[in-house]
Order: structure tokens, then C-alpha cells, then sequence
């Protein structure tokens, strides 16, 4: 359904539930000249149900696309001119900030965590997950119960790989863009710019360690 309700200014509505029947009148207040004084005079101005439904509820709506756009800000991070990315970002974007808000809504205002560290939660979580994993069982054999994850978390949570702040030295140059690689302080294999957060956090040497993307458990 598609109404347009004039107000001061024409305002339009595509709806998919709703009517145009009337609805509760609206109360606003306009300058009406009159010689040489503007008196205000209170006006009451007709609705349908359509406009009155969205005005109800229009104050959380902002809020979401607030949160959305500006604090999440998926469509800043990755530029597209594809519409078909957009949508999948966008619905994503919208599943991320209800869960945000039904986060913030149960816990109440005491010990929230900001906005940017909620979201850095279920982004690490849905880097290092085992959705695609593969086992092979036997059919006789009962399901085990879900236990605790042995492996610790790789990024994000916890004690976590994160690169080095060291930079490469080349010869006739005092500061270089490329990241120190070291070989893996477990494997003395492989070289990698990784290094344990926590050593590097405490004001230890920096502990370089292969990523778990390598297929190698030496972080763990």
C-alpha cells in the first residue's frame, strides 16, 4: 500500500500492513498572522492509521539505523556499488543490531559493554567456529554430550594471536611497511608475524607463533 499524508510537508508511506482509515487526530501548534501580531494557535490535524502506527514506533527506528550505520557500519568498512552485496550486508547488519539491542534491553544499563566491544564478540567467535567441520562416527556408537571446547580461542578473547608491532629493517631505510617475521617459537618451521598477546602485553619478548589457518595447532 502506498499513501502520501500531508502535514506541513508531504510525507509518503509504502506499507504492508496498516490503513488509511483514520486515525487518532494529531495536535500541532502554528504562527498564524494576523495584522501586526503572530499569534501560535494550536491545530488539530487528521491522520490515517498508517502515519499514526509509524510515528509510534518511528523513535526506535532511528535508533536502529543509528546503530547500524554509524556504530556497526558495515557499508563504510566494505564500498560496493553491487546492490545484491548491500542486501546481504544490510540484512546481516539489521540480525547483529537486534541482537545488540535485546543484549542491551535484558542486561539494563549497569556493567554494558560499549557497542564495538559487543560486536567484536560474535565476530571472533564466527572466525574460529566449527560449523564446517567434518567427523565421521559410528552409527551404534551414542552422541556424546557437548562439552567445553579444549581449544582456546585464536582471535579477539582472551589470550589471542595478534601481529607484531615490530617493523622490517632494510638497509638504506629508516622505517619500512612490512611487518618482522619470525620463525614459529613451537614448530622452528615456519615463519609468521604473529605473536601471543599476552607475552607481548606484559613487556615479555615477543613469542611468534603460527597461525591455526596453516592447519597447525602450535598456538594451542
Amino acid at each position: 500500500m502506498a499513501a502520501m499524508w500531508v502535514d506541513r510537508n508531504r510525507r509518503y508511506f509504502i506499507s504492508t500492513a496498516s490503513t488509511c482509515l483514520d486515525g487518532t487526530p494529531t495536535e500541532r501548534l502554528r504562527w498564524r498572522p494576523d495584522g501586526k501580531e503572530s499569534p501560535r494557535l494550536a491545530l488539530t490535524v487528521p491522520q490515517p492509521q498508517v502515519a499514526e502506527v509509524h510515528y509510534k514506533c518511528c523513535a526506535q527506528i532511528y535508533r536502529h539505523n543509528r546503530c547500524r550505520q554509524e556504530d556497526l557500519r558495515l557499508e563504510q568498512q566494505y564500498g560496493t556499488h553491487d546492490w545484491s552485496i548491500r542486501v546481504n550486508l544490510s540484512i546481516p547488519g539489521m540480525c547483529v543490531v537486534d541482537s545488540w539491542m535485546l543484549y542491551s534491553g535484558s542486561r539494563g544499563p549497569a556493567d554494558l559493554p560499549l557497542q564495538a566491544h559487543f560486536y567484536e564478540d560474535p565476530a571472533a567467535e564466527l572466525i574460529d567456529n566449527r560449523y564446517d567441520s567434518v567427523c565421521l562416527r559410528d552409527r551404534a556408537a551414542p552422541i556424546p554430550e557437548a562439552g567445553p571446547v579444549d581449544d582456546p580461542p585464536s582471535y579477539g578473547v582472551g589470550p589471542h594471536l595478534t601481529p607484531t608491532t615490530k617493523r622490517r629493517k632494510l638497509t638504506g631505510t629508516s622505517d619500512c611497511v612490512f611487518l618482522s617475521q619470525r620463525s614459529c617459537g613451537v614448530c622452528k618451521s615456519r615463519r609468521t608475524t604473529l605473536v601471543c598477546s599476552t607475552c607481548r602485553e606484559s613487556g615479555e619478548a615477543e613469542v611468534f607463533l603460527c597461525a591455526p589457518r596453516d592447519g597447525r595447532q602450535c598456538f594451542a
